[in-house]
This record gives C-alpha cells, structure tokens and sequence, in this order.
C-alpha cells in the first residue's frame, strides 16, 4: 500500500511541475529553439541522434514521444525529420500550448506506465531523460514494447556502476579508509533524487540486456556520450565559442582523460530494444555511429 501510494504522489507531483513554471516566457525561448545555435541546442541535438538516424533509415515511420511534456521537444525533432508522431506527457497544458503555436502535431495524456494504444500502434516509441522520473520504469518500458512495432529508444542517465576497476578499487579503499578511522559511508546512490520527488533511476547496458533477454528480444544496442548542464547555455551561441561552451568542452576533454585512467565513463547512455534482428545496412550505419550492436542468444528452452 506504501508503495502505491508514493507511485500516486509522485505522478501527482510530476503534473504540477509544469504548472509553477512561466509558460509564456518559455514559449517564446522554445518557438525558435531549432533555429537558434546554442550551446544547449548543440547538447539536445546530440541527445536527439537517434530521430535523426531512424527517420532517415524508415521514411515516414510513426512515433510515440513518452515523457515529452517540455513543448514536444522530441515530438518537434521528429516532424523536421519526416516522422509521424504523438507526443504524450502526464501533463499536457505546454503540449497543448505547442500544438497550439504549430510545434507539434499530435499530443495526447498518457501514463507511461498503462499507455493508452493498442499493440504495435507505432514503429518507434522515443523517451528521452524522462525515464528516471518513473517511480516504476521497468513497466514503463514494457508498456513502449507492446504499442511498438519496431522498437524503444532510451535516452538516459548513465549508472556510474559498474565502475571501472582502477575507480572502483579507488572507491573501496576510500571507504574502508573512512570505516577504520569512524566515519559514517553514505549509500553510493545518496543525493540521487530531485526535488520533484523522484529517484534518479539511471540505468546501464546490462540492466537493459537483462530486460531484454527476459522477455526474448532479439537485438539491443547502446551507445554512451558525455553531456554536461551549466546555466546560462540557453542563450551561449555555439559558433561564438564563449565561456560556457570552453567549459563544456573542457569537461569532455577531461572525463576522456579520466576514463583513459579507469577513472571514469560516459554519464549518458542511448539505448535500443528491439523487436526485430537489424539488416547489415542498418547495422553499419549505427556501428559507424559509434553504437554496440548486440544480438542476444534464442533461449534453448522456449
């Protein structure tokens, strides 16, 4: 009963988040988003690789958004591209607003964890750092497979564990250090909630395979990529190279550093669930973008 209770409170609290923000300030910086080269337009478009690459790949394919209640940012990439699209949220006053200014298309409310569509209703469901909102995302993501024909992209927050073996025996001596001279170890994950409410669900490749071969899907695939958030990106222009985009740089440059050293890994991760087995045109193409194709053995037993 407890739990489903916080599953309540923290839907109800991600639909008021929306509702204490300025839609007509934000409006006007969204209206001209694609248009404008930020800085924060340059980290989004990365974060949006894989619309660009399957719109691409499958013309005029159909998509479901989860989680995309910021305007329909994603519902928006994905029309520029020549996709299909509805985008869905918990609460839909800015998708409303969106599609009232000609953003998007198509917006519909919907709880990712019983999504409002029949089986196979699109080719592609999207959801893009929405994920670690759900209280409960493992059936958020059973729910996208079930309404996709073709497959789910994730694109999330990275688990920092498992760590690399230099960082994580770093990590165990730090903390055996603290255990003998009395100082309390705080849970590895403390901090990892935001002020909405929710915990921080970031997600790695073997949870994802795991997921994967559990329900007998043929083919995953992952690709991880720095990404790096300071205030003020929304208004940097990219080809000024102004101070936040040297920083940003600078932190990517550094976290390639620390992971030649095992002391770190990539804090983002894409993600691919899907329901077929990908043609060697389609593989190649993501191989040469920089994704780890990976076909999961049939279970002997089924």
């Amino acid at each position: 009963m407890q739990n489903t209770s916080f599953k309540e409170i923290s839907y109800e609290k991600h639909s008021e988040f929306y509702k204490e923000q300025n839609p007509d300030a934000l409006l006007k910086k969204h209206k001209t988003f694609f248009d404008v080269k930020t800085v924060d337009l340059w980290r989004h478009t990365r974060q949006l690789e894989l619309i660009k690459l399957y719109c691409g790949l499958y013309k005029n394919s159909e998509w479901l958004t989860v989680g995309d209640g910021g305007f329909g940012s994603s519902a928006t990439y994905i029309e520029m591209h020549g996709g299909k699209v509805i985008s869905t949220d918990l609460d839909t006053s800015l998708l409303k607003i969106a599609a009232e200014n000609n953003l998007i298309t198509n917006f519909q409310y919907a709880n990712a964890e019983n999504l409002p569509f029949e089986e196979a209703k699109f080719d592609f469901s999207f959801c893009k750092q929405s994920y670690h909102h759900f209280p409960r995302p493992i059936i958020a993501v059973y729910e996208m497979l079930r309404v996709s024909k073709k497959a789910v992209m994730l694109v999330e927050p990275a688990d920092w564990l498992p760590s690399p073996f230099v960082l994580k025996t770093l990590q165990k001596l730090k903390r055996k250090f603290k255990q003998l001279i009395g100082i309390k170890n705080p849970h590895h994950e403390e901090g990892s909630f935001e002020p909405v409410g929710n915990y921080i669900y970031t997600i790695s490749e073997r949870e994802i395979e795991k997921l994967a071969m559990g329900i007998a899907l043929p083919c995953i695939a992952f690709k991880r990529f720095d990404d790096f958030y300071y205030e003020g990106v929304e208004t940097e222009m990219i080809d000024k190279n102004g101070p936040l985009n040297k920083k940003i740089k600078k932190m990517l440059l550094i976290n390639t550093l620390k992971r030649h050293l095992g002391l770190s890994s990539k804090n983002n991760i894409m993600c691919i669930l899907f329901k077929y087995a990908p043609d060697s045109n389609e593989r190649a193409i993501l191989k040469q973008n920089g994704f780890n194709v990976i076909d999961l053995p049939k279970n002997p037993y089924a």
